[in-house]
Order: C-alpha cells, then sequence, then structure tokens
C-alpha cells in the first residue's frame, strides 16, 4: 500500500485509542471448574464452537461485521445473514498450559453501533453449555442487535473520471444521530493534511491518504451530532494520472467518542487502525456512498 502522507501524519497508539475511548479488555477468570453463571444448575455440553447471529437496528445489511473473542484473540466477520461461527484453537494450542479456563466475552463491533458482548465459559480448553446466554447447542440465545450510533454519508460531486484527466470533485459528508449525544473526532486539520481523506482502491486494496479544501466558515475538530445532519463540504483535487483505472472508496477520516472499547480488540484489527494511515480502512464502519470510478485512459 501507498500514501502522499509521510510517516509523520500518523498519530501514536495511544493518542487514537484515547480519542476512541478505549478501555482494557477485561481478563479471564482462572481455575474456573463450576458454573460460573449461577442460574444454570447444570452444565452438561462440551464443545469449541458459539454460533450467533447479528442484526442492525436501523435494518442494513449485517454481513461483514467484526466479531472477536476475547482472551483467544480469535475473530471472524458475519456472512450476508448475519451469521457467525467463532471455534476456538484445540486445547494443546491455548498455551503452555494447555486448554484454557474462564470467562471470557465474545464482541460484535462496528465504529458507528453500540459495541455488543456475550459472556461464554471455558473450561479445559472447551465451551461449556448451557449457559444464561448460550443454549445446550452452543446458539446463542438472541440476536445481537447493534444499535446504530450515527450514519455516515458521502456525496460526491463526480462519480466517474477518467484517468488522463486531473479533476477537481467537492465532497460532502453526512453525519446524524437518532441517539444523542453523540461526539465526533472529525479534524479539520490533522498532522499538517487539511480535511483528510483516504482512496481505497477496492480492487486492489491499494490505499492513498489525499488533503483537501475544508469549506465553510466555522469547522469544529469534536462535533456533537443529533437528529438535524451535520454536514461538511471538501474539495478533493485528483492529478492527472494519479488513479488507475478502477473502482475506489473515498473515506473521511474520522473517529467516534462514545463508548469504551477493549484495546485488544482494536490491536486485532491491525496496526494503529485509529491513526490517520493506510490500516485505518480496517476500522470497521457502516458508510454509505463515497464511490469514485476511474475509467482507462
Amino acid at each position: 500500500m501507498s500514501s502522499t502522507a509521510s510517516a509523520s501524519t500518523k498519530l501514536p497508539l495511544l493518542t487514537a485509542l484515547l480519542l476512541t475511548g478505549v478501555l482494557l479488555g477485561g481478563a479471564a477468570l482462572p481455575g474456573c471448574t463450576d458454573n460460573p453463571f449461577e442460574s444454570t444448575p447444570t452444565i452438561e455440553a462440551s464443545q469449541r464452537e458459539i454460533h450467533g447471529t447479528v442484526r442492525l437496528s436501523d435494518g442494513g445489511d449485517p454481513s461483514g461485521i467484526y466479531v472477536w473473542m476475547q482472551g483467544f484473540d480469535i475473530a471472524t466477520t458475519t456472512d450476508p445473514d448475519g451469521k457467525f461461527t467463532v471455534t476456538l484453537p484445540p486445547p494443546e494450542a491455548q498455551g503452555p498450559a494447555g486448554g484454557a479456563d474462564g470467562v471470557y466475552s465474545l464482541y460484535t463491533f462496528l465504529g458507528n453501533y453500540r459495541l455488543r458482548s456475550v459472556r461464554s465459559a471455558v473450561r479445559d480448553g472447551a465451551f461449556i453449555f448451557p449457559t444464561d446466554d448460550i443454549n445446550e447447542r452452543g446458539e446463542i440465545n438472541e440476536q445481537l442487535v447493534m444499535q446504530q450510533l450515527f450514519s455516515i454519508s458521502t456525496n460526491l460531486s463526480r462519480t466517474h473520471i477518467e484517468a488522463d484527466s486531473p479533476r477537481t470533485i467537492a465532497v460532502q459528508v453526512e453525519l446524524r444521530s437518532d441517539v444523542p449525544p453523540v461526539e465526533v473526532y472529525f479534524p479539520s486539520m490533522l498532522q499538517g493534511i487539511e480535511g483528510p481523506v483516504l482512496l481505497h482502491n477496492l480492487g486492489t486494496g491499494e490505499v492513498d491518504i489525499y488533503p483537501t479544501v475544508v469549506t465553510g466558515v466555522e469547522i469544529q475538530n469534536y462535533v456533537q451530532l443529533g437528529p438535524i445532519p451535520y454536514t461538511r463540504s471538501l474539495l478533493l483535487i485528483i492529478p492527472k494520472y494519479k488513479l488507475q483505472a478502477g473502482t475506489y472508496e473515498v473515506i473521511p477520516y474520522l473517529l467516534p467518542r462514545v463508548q469504551s472499547i477493549p484495546i485488544p480488540l482494536l490491536n486485532s484489527l491491525g496496526n494503529d487502525v485509529a491513526a490517520l494511515s493506510e490500516n485505518y480502512v480496517y476500522y470497521p464502519f457502516r458508510r454509505d456512498g463515497g464511490i469514485l470510478t476511474v475509467m482507462p485512459n
């Protein structure tokens, strides 16, 4: 991956994590040999898989939602129906002491939705069922509905350009929340880059960071969102021959400041995913619009 920004534009990990309001993830409880959920009188089945279904409160596409298991640092994403399966490694691969014992949380994560979690119990490296949240077949009892905290819509004045011609594209970013107060870090200038946006080539995976010209009189770095949309207008200048033919997503750089996220969960997504770097594209969001098609010469 390449970038038009230098390494100095990357936020230190600690700074980025503070912006997102992260907390350290809870540690597993060692030596769990009895049922940790007192309301469940007996535990009979034992296996290494948990199955669940995720839904979004706004009825959005439930595919590709990030699912992460605390303690084991294993992750997956949901399928087109919002379903997922998390499988523990064999007990002998769970550490020097062999099969793990404890209570661990399973998280579902999207940056602009409320984090969800379910507790699970592990004994000798395998899940123990049933529990309050999981039935005897290893299925989470209820669908995990993730509440949307804010929406992100990116509108482009041009959605198709030629690779051999310079273009100026007006970009309008609209943020809105039905569950205020929600605060978002949306910098007008970061490490010398005005109104940073990322261009993600959806075919090759290549990412470039571009400055824009931020228009408007009153621009805040921290935006309070509500049901009335907040909009910001940017001017994106694409030099001649800068982009090869393909389909790109124009991604505005912003971070939520509305919930606590376990640090190991963020680390599992990649190196400094909350910083202004190419890896920001791995910070999972649900965004609308922003698709740019570059046509061949």
